[in-house]
């Protein structure tokens, strides 16, 4: 029997429940090492593997994020695309607001241009697209987490 943390051993997405964020990481222990979704959040995203399997968070006793489990629905794979599809489209729509909040000012097409486009590609192209963007770097093969501070991952995904 695998430990929850390995529900899934490849990429995974992130989403929002309302389709307003998307973050990515390259697999579930990167996903912990980063700390960065708290116990609170957890009513507010959903979690994802790259076939379209939806994971669920494992708890501890404490309700720290420890790991993931398969949900034990079928992958869901066109599901999965249309929500990557929607939160890229409601990012998109919110890129006027973005570019008031971000110093220093980009264009309108200047940001548009770093939003990667998704439709049409499989899961895990859509992995290798979003990446560069929504995911973050890791420092000491995971045992210090940092965000990677890109000024594109700010503007996009924060």
């Amino acid at each position: 029997m695998t430990s929850p943390k390995q529900a899934s051993g490849g990429p995974i997405f992130v989403v929002g429940t309302n389709n307003a964020m998307v973050h990515v990481y390259r697999d579930v222990q990167s996903l912990l090492d980063a700390r960065e979704i708290k116990p609170d959040q957890l009513k507010s995203v959903e979690f994802f593997d790259v076939q379209g399997r939806k994971i669920v968070p494992v708890l501890s006793d404490t309700g720290a994020l420890t790991g993931f489990k398969d949900s034990g629905n079928p992958p869901d794979t066109a599901g999965v695309q249309q929500r990557l599809y929607t939160t890229r489209a409601n990012l998109a729509s919110s890129v006027d607001a973005r570019i008031a909040k971000h110093q220093p000012k980009v264009t309108r097409d200047e940001a548009l241009s770093n939003l990667a486009v998704l439709e049409g590609r499989s899961l895990p192209d859509c992995y290798v697209l979003l990446e560069p963007i929504f995911s973050h770097s890791y420092a000491n093969a995971g045992r210090q987490p940092r965000h990677d501070g890109s000024w594109w991952h700010n503007f996009w995904a924060h």
